[in-house]
C-alpha cells in the first residue's frame, strides 16, 4: 500500500487540524519507502518500542507521543537521537496522532466512557469550535454519484445536494472547506465560482476529556470495583473527598490535573486522570482517581490499532504494547 495513502488514512481519523497550537501531530520522521504492507502502532516513540516495530518490517509506525514538540538538533547522545538513526536507518516512516487523536469526536480517547455506559456526556474543556459553512455553486450538468460520494467522504462534510436547475449546495465544517474546494476542482476539471454563507448552527466542538451519567448509581465501593476491572495498572491512587455514590463521571487521559476544576463544574463525583501532583491533590474539591499516564492511553492505541486494521485493508496493523514506566514496589 503506498505511504501517501496511508497518511490519509491517519490523517482521516486523526485530523491534524484539530491538534492544540503547542502540539507536534504529524509526521515527525519522512521515510524513504514508497510502499508497505505493514503498519504498526504503539504508544511511545522509545528505542524499545520503534526496534519491535522495525523488526516485525513496519514500513510506517504510528505513535501517540510525537518524537519531540519543538524542533531540536540531532547533536546530542540520547533517546531522540537513538530514535532518529534507528528509524532513518530502516527507511520507515514515523507519525505521530497525539492530540489530533485526544480530540477527535467519538474517537477512541473516550473508550472509558462507553464501556461505563456515560449518557448525556460533554467535553470537560473545550479546544476548537467550529460553525459549518454553506457553499453553492452553478453545474450545468448533473453531479455524478461518484463525484457526489467522494465530497461527501471528505472530512467535516455534512451534506451534499443538487438542485433541478443545476445549484450545488454543500454544507462542510469550516477549516475544512479549502480542502473540499480543491477536491471539488479537481472532479469538475475546473473551478467553479462558490457562494459563501457561514451557518450560525449547529456548532461543532472538539477538545479533551469529558463528563457524563453512569446508567445507574453506584455504591463508591462498587464503583472503583467496576473501574479496576478496566484499567491495566496495579494501583490506583485516591485524593479527595470520596463520595458515598458515584453518578456523574469525568474523566482525561494521559495528563489532565488541570481539569479539576471543570470536573468539578461539571458535577463530577468522580474525576479519572493521570499525572496527579501533591498540590492540586491536596486542594481537589472532587474526589480524584489517578490511573496513571500510561494505563487510558495505551488502551487507547490498542483500540485505534483495530480501527486502522479495517480502514487500511491492503496493509496489515499490529499494535505493540508499550511499557509503563511506573511499576509498583513491594518490599
Amino acid at each position: 500500500m503506498k505511504i501517501k495513502d496511508i497518511l490519509t488514512i491517519f490523517r482521516k481519523l486523526a485530523p491534524e487540524g484539530n491538534q492544540s497550537s503547542w502540539d507536534n501531530s504529524g509526521v515527525q520522521v519522512a521515510g524513504s519507502t514508497n510502499a508497505t504492507d505493514k503498519v504498526a502502532v504503539t504508544l511511545e516513540p522509545t528505542p524499545a518500542a520503534l526496534a519491535r516495530c522495525l523488526d516485525w518490517g513496519a514500513g510506517a509506525v504510528l505513535t501517540h507521543h510525537p518524537l519531540y514538540l519543538k524542533p531540536k538538533a540531532p547533536n546530542a547522545e540520547g533517546m531522540y537521537l537513538d530514535v532518529l538513526r534507528t528509524v532513518i536507518r530502516s527507511g520507515s516512516w514515523l507519525y505521530a496522532a497525539h492530540t489530533s487523536l485526544d480530540t477527535r469526536p467519538g474517537g477512541p480517547a473516550f473508550w472509558l466512557g462507553g464501556e461505563l455506559g456515560l449518557t448525556g456526556t460533554r467535553l470537560l474543556e473545550v479546544e476548537h469550535g467550529h460553525t459549518p459553512v454553506e457553499a453553492s455553486f452553478y453545474c450545468a450538468e448533473p453531479v455524478s454519484r461518484q463525484a457526489a460520494d467522494i465530497w461527501a467522504d471528505h472530512q467535516g462534510v455534512h451534506s451534499v445536494s443538487q438542485s433541478r436547475s443545476g445549484e450545488v449546495r454543500v454544507v462542510c465544517d469550516e477549516p475544512q472547506w479549502p480542502g473540499l474546494a480543491d477536491k471539488i476542482e479537481f472532479s469538475l476539471g475546473k473551478r467553479p465560482l462558490f457562494y459563501l454563507r457561514p451557518l450560525t448552527a449547529p456548532v461543532s466542538e472538539i477538545g479533551f476529556g469529558e463528563a457524563g451519567e453512569l446508567p445507574e448509581p453506584l455504591e463508591f465501593d462498587a464503583f472503583m470495583a467496576r473501574l479496576g476491572g478496566l484499567i491495566r495498572r496495579d494501583a490506583l491512587l485516591v485524593a479527595g473527598p470520596r463520595p458515598e455514590r458515584v453518578r456523574t463521571v469525568a474523566y482525561c487521559g494521559g495528563s489532565g490535573a488541570d481539569l479539576i476544576e471543570q470536573a468539578a463544574r461539571a458535577g463530577a463525583d468522580v474525576f479519572i486522570t493521570g499525572d496527579m501532583k501533591y498540590h492540586p491533590a491536596v486542594e481537589t474539591p472532587v474526589c480524584v482517581v489517578d490511573v496513571g499516564h500510561f494505563s487510558l492511553e495505551e488502551e487507547m492505541m490498542r483500540r485505534f490499532a483495530k480501527e486502522l486494521d479495517a480502514a487500511l485493508p491492503d496493509a496489515e496493523v499490529r499494535f505493540f504494547p508499550g511499557d509503563d514506566p511506573f511499576a509498583v514496589y513491594a518490599n
